[in-house]
């Protein structure tokens, strides 16, 4: 009996299939856009592979650089699975016309199963502008798989050609860091071409947590022309869009900032020139991202002069002790309420009239009569009212309130008011 039963397992193990065989059906789609820009890996074409029989395993590619475009000009040539992550790239041309692509830990086609694979190419920005390039796979022997399987073609084709591109642009933001409540805070974007491809437009992303206002000023090449370029706006985005290619687009726009931290939110930008659309531009110092903070801390507040006699010309003074929070050039500003009598809800002392200025901000005690150390405090802000300062995450500043007591105020121990300060940088 023992004998029969190994004579029936033995005939089993004879009749069994080669399970590592695979017979690798391969059919593709070209992906080429008709257009293809330098310093980008850009999907060429799509395989589409089917093993019968087993599974097959790729360990290589190689893949023919087509055109009027040298070899020499094309940075490198990458795989990437259905998920769009790149499996294996080469960087470097094994002939004068190929690039063998190796895949260290192989690439397996199931059994039964469509399986997809993209090829991409990285044209170098040595390329020469309006040449062309495609890919190839020439054969079934561009494949290198497993020894028991075998590859073959049906419906195959290689991918049509796209005409090169050089479009690329710097772009900057300024300034980088900007105080919380700030209102109609200005921003000023620039993107310079670095490209052959000359600008024909942009688009500038707003990010959330920064109010979009409006548009104050658009300069193209340094100059203003608004006879060539287009402008729409949303809450979320702005849109040049120029009749006339340049080189440098430079937008100021306005908005009003959060009142909490934003840390280092990016108002990105894309570009259109030379028959490309959202080109993501490079980022060069100072960046793209703007952080919302609290720029200014009041250590320390002390009444430097409490007493005053009711004459027109006597005053109280404040000392406040500022810290900072940054690194930035710009406007500080100061505003304050009008002064109020605890003890009698009619009691009002007002900070100015129309025409006379009783409060005054100053950095300098010795140098009350500088117009370029203080200036005349109200109840906001004023544009372009303030101190200009450059300061430092690591700077102290020590500022001088002066209130003057106009004729007819009433005599109390109880005057109060409420005040702000605000940093508005410039950059």
């Amino acid at each position: 009996m023992k004998f029969l039963i190994l004579a029936a397992v033995f005939s089993l193990f004879l009749l069994s299939p080669a399970f590592a065989a695979g017979n690798l059906s391969v059919t593709s789609t070209s992906l080429a856009p008709v257009y293809i820009n330098t310093r980008t890996v850009t999907n060429m074409l799509n395989l589409t592979m089917n093993s019968t029989v087993g599974n097959t395993n790729i360990t290589s590619l190689n893949v023919t650089i087509a055109g009027n475009i040298t070899i020499a000009n094309v940075s490198g040539v990458f795989l990437i699975n259905a998920t769009g992550s790149t499996i294996a790239s080469s960087t470097s041309n094994s002939t004068t016309t190929k690039f063998t692509v190796s895949i260290p830990a192989g690439f397996n086609a199931s059994s039964g199963a469509n399986t997809s694979l993209i090829i991409a190419v990285n044209v170098s920005g040595l390329a020469n502008p309006s040449s062309n390039v495609s890919l190839q796979l020439e054969s079934s022997a561009a494949f290198a798989v497993d020894s028991s399987s075998n590859v073959t073609f049906s419906n195959f084709v290689n991918s049509t050609d796209s005409e090169i591109r050089d479009l690329h642009a710097n772009a900057s933001v300024s300034p980088n860091f900007v105080d919380t409540n700030a209102i109609n805070q200005t921003i000023t974007y620039s993107v310079v071409m670095t490209g052959h491809e000359k600008l024909n437009g942009t688009i500038i992303t707003i990010p959330s947590g920064y109010s979009f206002v409006n548009i104050s000023n658009v300069e193209l090449e340094g100059a203003n022309n608004t006879a060539i370029e287009t402008v729409t706006t949303s809450p979320n985005y702005i849109n040049v869009t120029l009749s006339i290619t340049k080189s440098k687009i430079k937008v100021f726009f306005n908005v009003n900032t959060s009142n909490s931290r934003i840390n280092s939110s990016a108002f990105a930008t894309a570009i259109s020139g030379g028959n490309l659309n959202n080109v993501t531009t490079d980022t060069v110092s100072p960046g793209v991202n703007v952080t919302t903070q609290q720029l200014i801390n009041v250590t320390n507040v002390a009444l430097a002069k409490g007493a005053a006699i009711v004459n027109g010309t006597d005053y109280w003074e404040f000392n406040f002790t500022l810290g900072f929070t940054a690194n930035v050039t710009g406007l500080l500003q100061f505003k304050m309420s009008d002064w109020t009598d605890a003890s009698s809800s009619v009691n009002r002392l007002n900070i100015n009239t129309s025409s006379v200025y009783y409060a005054t901000l100053r950095n300098n005690t010795n140098n009350f009569t500088d117009a370029n150390g203080k200036f005349n405090v109200t109840n906001s802000y004023v544009e372009n009212t303030g101190l200009t300062r450059t300061i430092t995450d690591s700077g102290t500043l020590t500022l001088i309130l002066r209130m003057i007591i106009p004729l007819g105020t009433p005599i109390s121990n109880s005057w109060a008011s409420t005040y702000g300060f605000l940093f508005r940088p410039t950059s």
